[in-house]
């Protein structure tokens, strides 16, 4: 191993204890700019790190989710706070996307032993992090299935994306990645048990582009659900047009049986995860859809969520 690398591998640890642990917020930012992000970030680094919800999740720094999870602990912090505000003990969550199982276990812990998740990820190389993360702890309410939902049942080509963002895995062939695999794919309603369907009160949708095949194929299940169901949807206005289809169409799915739009802020830029830091609730949505955005399908007719 080269000095280097062996210097940044004993720094690592103790630069993530600074950014996440230190009480004062002064010099995180220009701490993490100068120094982690450009020296420390992107190295390779395996660990298990401690979830600000209390989970342990096993993974390396290469990749952005995990890196994120490591420094500080969360990912999608508006998300995550949203989903903590929603299920209560009993619930179900549907996690369709589930990648190495964040909020698979977010789930599992809101729902307790009462509730059920299903955690559904195609890759059968995220999904064996996914079910080692889920036995890490015991997350026994959890139901995870290597499969890809979509709008009919057959088999799916995956493309596996790249290594600083696995979660970029997608069936989309367009998006210029290797070919990993090829996969079983079935409707929701096929993968689906009927008490999980019943017990359904949010579903996360975050399938890198197939989102439309996705919505088409649940399309049924939607009035057979809790009335107070929601759903969040990962939407892309580009992809979408790569696909023939527009962001009104994934809404009219949801309009027409009920559902109002809003939207939720996420930023992925590192500086975002540092203090201070204050989560935004999902707004009604009142202009069309032109970047990639959050999507929260709900009956509630409010203002915010």
């Amino acid at each position: 191993m080269k000095l280097k690398d062996r210097l940044a591998g004993g720094l690592i640890p103790l630069a993530r204890t600074y950014v996440r642990f230190a009480p004062l917020a002064a010099g995180k930012r220009a701490f993490w700019t100068r120094v982690v992000d450009p020296h420390l970030a992107w190295h390779p680094h395996r660990f298990v790190a401690r979830t600000v919800f209390g989970t342990h999740i096993a993974g390396d720094t290469r990749d952005i989710l995990q890196q994120y999870i490591y420094y500080f602990g969360v990912w999608e912090p508006h998300l995550t706070h949203w989903i903590r505000r929603r299920l209560a003990p009993g619930d179900g969550f549907i996690d369709v996307g589930a990648n190495i199982g964040y909020f698979s276990l977010l789930a599992s812990k809101l729902v307790g032993r009462s509730g059920l998740v299903v955690a559904i990820e195609p890759s059968p190389t995220i999904f064996a992090v996914l079910r080692s993360n889920l036995a890490r702890n015991r997350a026994r309410n959890v139901r995870a299935v290597r499969m890809a939902a979509s709008a009919s049942t057959g088999m799916l080509r995956l493309f596996r994306g790249p290594d600083s963002n696995i979660g970029r895995t997608t069936v989309l062939a367009d998006e210029g990645f290797e070919l990993a695999c090829v996969v079983n794919a079935a409707p929701l309603a096929a993968i689906l048990r009927p008490e999980e369907i019943r017990a359904a009160r949010v579903i996360k949708i975050d399938v890198e582009g197939a989102e439309w095949s996705v919505v088409a194929g649940m399309a049924p299940l939607l009035n057979a659900c809790r009335t107070d169901l929601e759903i969040v949807v990962e939407v892309s206005a580009e992809r979408l047009t790569r696909q023939g289809k527009r962001p009104e169409d994934v809404l009219a799915i949801f309009l027409d049986a009920g559902f109002h739009a809003y939207t939720l802020e996420n930023d992925y830029s590192p500086l975002s995860y540092l203090p201070p830091y204050t989560a935004k609730r999902p707004e009604r949505l009142r202009v069309p859809i032109e970047r990639q955005v959050d999507v929260v399908f709900s009956r509630q007719d409010s203002e915010l969520l």
